[in-house]
């Protein structure tokens, strides 16, 4: 019986050992800097602590598995263990001693499990008595929100080493006499925040009067439902350097007041990001947030290096309140974006002046996203804004105030300047810069009556330039120098409207540049602009347009890495570019291509590219799944096409052929048609030409006549002249003549009317019929001609005789027939029309009229 139960434990003990052994298996060990083992065992689905890893370990990576329980002993061999994580488990007990012979851990993190807190087992962490950092935030929440949460002291109280602790707050919290143990804690965060505005609840002066007073940084961040302070809160904590807020709906008003403890001191971050929400909006605390002299009188006075102040409602602020700080020489970072400030007046102008120009240190400005409520903004992060000297696809702003003829001078310790998405823009701005460290400039989606005009200064060391969403026409920059511009942005520009007006939309020169986006901005061409002769480009992004080739340039940018043509209307790639993009492979400096979603072509047109798609080395992002349009607009893979040319193509030979016979038919019949066009139409075509040749003389001389001819008739003639000589002269051949009964105004005397439209005409032509003398006028505009014709420039007095003997002809006519054309034309139309001698006469009438 023995023997069966000493087998039995050996069994179990093989079991357990080949177990754990698995388990340790699927472990991987790295060695850290000096050189000790880490043990990474995250994401292995293991339900308990391995025990057969190397006993040496530093530190022991266990999250994201299946640990429900924390037993005794459970570390017991890795006594040199460091660090230990077991976040994202789902451990919800641990056992007394299950931290036994850990003494040299220093961080624990056991966040994101099932940890009930409130009985944690009174000396949990008792061995733990090097422990510097514990997260055990991000646990169970109670089932009763509505009662007090005691915090277990307790087991804290043992944790006497420990600096930072990061837990969750509970509604009516309770922290115990326990946690004054805690003399070297500088650092409490509160991950998780319960906390609401219900059963009269609210964060009581007293809530932290037994933390130590050494506590150098203060997170109650997240809470996002309205919830009471009391203004005493922080009275605990007098030395208090970062104390945040953010995204905790305590409204403005009450954030502010609870500073009362911290006035006159020193602190590096206050973060009051998003403490107000538009789910607040009551009388004591309204949406819309005014600052006053009152609610600034703690602020003021602290040396604060960063504020961040972004989405809390302000609407406005009174004389000096927002920009009065007592320190503004203690500013490194002051962020205000994402408020509803309106277009300033003078003085507040003034103020923000002052306050900028004694703000000597600082780096950072951000006041984006003004006036309006905007969706989805960008927000810099106050403790690390050095991540935008990164050049992320995020924004920055500098707030300029609504006003005529500014001219602002830029700190030495400006950095960065971000003042996009704004609707507040100035008639005319100027920004000058004396020693300037601006690397970071973006003014990107604003809108502009006249762009900000920089000095040269301030561009000296710009590394990063977006002006995105700014039609192009507008900005102002001259022909200068960026020797340090290294990333440009003009997303939106509207740059196709200076490329189809053919002006240059870029002058400035930077040498260094290295990455630039222009996409979206309906290009078609850039072959004309001189900007990308920049030598040293390597990410150009040219997506999101209109190109239905690349550009030739590009062959230029030998430097190029990355080259972004998605998303526009490319049918095929030319053969310069394909031989380019061969000579780049060679090289071994091949830029990463991206044409995706164009509108490529398969068809006999492009059979050259298909060949050479299918047989070159260049790689396409996205490449095998480019398709393109083959006959009757069927979409179909590009490497299909280009793998099976015989299969889509085989009738290729045959339609070059084709082609060609219907080039040369269409070649000759295209010089043939001309010619004959041309002889057939000779005296027209150089009747026009001296028409145009006579113009521009007389536009020389200064003889500008209205009309090309003064026609005298009687009435007979009126119905000859309305369907015969009118539609010839006018419609025809596009003269302007003057007839009295159409052309002079009434009213006028008729003598004078007569008189000035003969001498605004360059001919006159008189239409003698047997009865014209019977006129009234006919004489008297015989003898204005003659007037003319010998006074003036009156080119010729022509006649056209109808159905007249010669002896009826006006003596006044034969006096001066020496200088008088003769033409005799019948008075029926129909014979006119139908007569080869009368289309004579016709075309002898356009020669005199058309020839000087």
């Amino acid at each position: 019986m023995k023997m069966n139960q000493i087998r039995r434990m050996f069994l179990l003990s093989v079991m357990i050992t080949i177990v754990n052994g698995n388990q340790s298996m699927s472990c991987t060990y790295k060695w850290n800097i000096e050189n000790k083992p880490i043990a990474h065992c995250e994401n292995q689905g293991l339900t308990s602590v391995p025990r057969n890893l190397k006993r040496d370990i530093t530190e022991l990576i266990l999250s994201n598995n299946l640990i429900r329980k924390l037993q005794k002993d459970s570390f017991v061999r890795y006594a040199k263990m460091e660090i230990l994580i077991l976040s994202k488990n789902h451990i919800s007990e641990i056992q007394e001693d299950a931290f036994a012979g850990l003494h040299l851990l220093k961080v624990l993190k056991v966040n994101d499990n099932m940890i009930n807190i409130k009985i944690l087992p009174e000396r949990v962490f008792r061995h733990l008595s090097n422990l510097i950092d514990l997260d055990i935030s991000l646990n169970n929440k109670p089932l009763d929100a509505n009662t007090k949460f005691v915090y277990p002291d307790g087991a804290f109280s043992t944790l006497r080493s420990l600096q930072n602790l990061s837990i969750d707050l509970f509604m009516f919290p309770e922290f115990g006499a326990g946690f004054s143990s805690l003399q070297n804690l500088t650092v409490l965060k509160f991950s998780r925040c319960y906390l609401r505005n219900s059963s009269r609840f609210r964060l009581l002066n007293s809530t932290f009067k037994h933390f130590s007073a050494n506590l150098k940084e203060l997170y109650i961040s997240g809470c996002r439902n309205f919830f009471l302070l009391e203004d005493g809160l922080l009275e605990y904590f007098p030395d208090l350097k970062i104390l945040d807020l953010s995204e905790s709906y305590v409204h403005l008003y009450q954030a502010l007041r609870i500073l009362r403890p911290l006035q006159h001191k020193n602190m590096s971050v206050i973060n009051f990001h998003h403490i107000s929400d538009n789910s607040i909006n009551e009388d004591d605390f309204p949406y819309s947030v005014v600052i006053t002299v009152e609610l600034m009188k703690y602020l003021k006075t602290i040396c604060i290096e960063a504020l961040d102040l972004s989405k809390t409602g302000i609407v406005g602020y009174h004389q000096n309140s927002l920009f009065s700080f007592e320190h503004p020489k203690c500013f490194r970072t002051f962020i205000i974006s994402a408020n509803r400030l309106p277009a300033t007046t003078p003085y507040h102008s003034t103020q923000v002046y002052i306050f900028f120009m004694n703000a000597i240190n600082m780096k950072v400005y951000d006041c984006s996203y003004l006036t309006i409520d905007y969706s989805n903004p960008v927000y810099v992060n106050v403790y690390h804004t050095e991540a935008f000297y990164h050049f992320p696809k995020s924004m920055k702003y500098f707030q300029i105030p609504s006003q005529r003829n500014i001219s602002y001078s830029l700190p030495s310790s400006i950095e960065f300047l971000r003042f996009t998405h704004i609707q507040i823009t100035p008639t005319s701005a100027s920004i000058t810069c004396k020693n300037t460290s601006l690397k970071y400039l973006d003014v990107s989606y604003g809108v502009y009556i006249h762009y900000p005009k920089f000095s040269e200064d301030c561009v000296k060391q710009l590394e990063y330039l977006d002006i995105s969403g700014i039609p192009v026409a507008i900005i102002t920059f001259p022909s200068m120098l960026l020797p340090k511009l290294s990333v440009l942005k003009m997303t939106d520009a509207r740059i196709d409207q200076i490329v189809r007006k053919g002006r240059e939309w870029m002058s400035f020169k930077a040498p260094a540049l290295r990455e630039v986006d222009i996409s979206f901005n309906n290009i078609w061409t850039l072959e004309e602009t001189t900007f990308f002769e920049q030598p040293h480009i390597t990410h150009l992004n040219m997506s999101n347009n209109l190109f239905r080739t690349i550009p030739n340039f590009v062959t230029k940018l030998q430097n190029l890495d990355s080259l972004d043509l998605s998303n526009n209307l490319i049918t095929s790639i030319d053969y310069n570019i394909r031989v380019w993009l061969d000579i780049m492979i060679h090289s071994k400096r091949f830029p990463n291509l991206n044409l995706d979603n164009n509108a490529f072509i398969c068809s006999c047109d492009t059979l050259d590219f298909l060949l050479w798609f299918e047989n070159t080395n260049v790689t396409f992002h996205n490449g095998d799944n480019y398709t393109c349009t083959i006959s009757k607009n069927k979409q179909i893979l590009l490497k299909e096409v280009a793998k099976n040319i015989k299969k889509y193509f085989a009738d290729c030979e045959a339609t070059l052929w084709l082609h060609v016979g219907i080039i040369l038919v269409a070649s000759a019949f295209g010089i043939f048609v001309p010619l004959s066009l041309l002889y057939n139409y000779r005296w027209n075509i150089i009747l026009y030409m001296y028409r145009k040749v006579r113009r521009v003389v007389e536009k020389n001389l200064h003889e500008n006549y209205i009309y090309d001819a003064y026609v005298s008739y009687e009435e007979r003639s009126v119905l000859w002249i309305q369907k015969c000589l009118l539609p010839k002269i006018e419609e025809e051949w596009g003269l302007k003549v003057c007839l009295h009964d159409r052309d002079l105004l009434p009213g006028d005397i008729t003598a004078d009317a007569k008189a000035e439209s003969i001498q605004q005409s360059r001919h006159v032509v008189f239409i003698i019929t047997e009865h014209f003398t019977e006129g009234k006028w006919g004489r008297f505009e015989i003898d204005r001609a003659k007037y003319e014709k010998y006074t003036t420039n009156l080119r010729k007095i022509i006649v056209i005789l109808q159905n007249i003997r010669i002896e009826d002809i006006p003596d006044e006519i034969v006096n001066i027939s020496n200088d008088v054309c003769f033409i005799e034309m019948a008075l029926d139309e129909n014979e006119i029309i139908n007569s080869t001698d009368n289309q004579r006469d016709w075309l002898k009438l356009k020669a005199l009229l058309y020839l000087n």
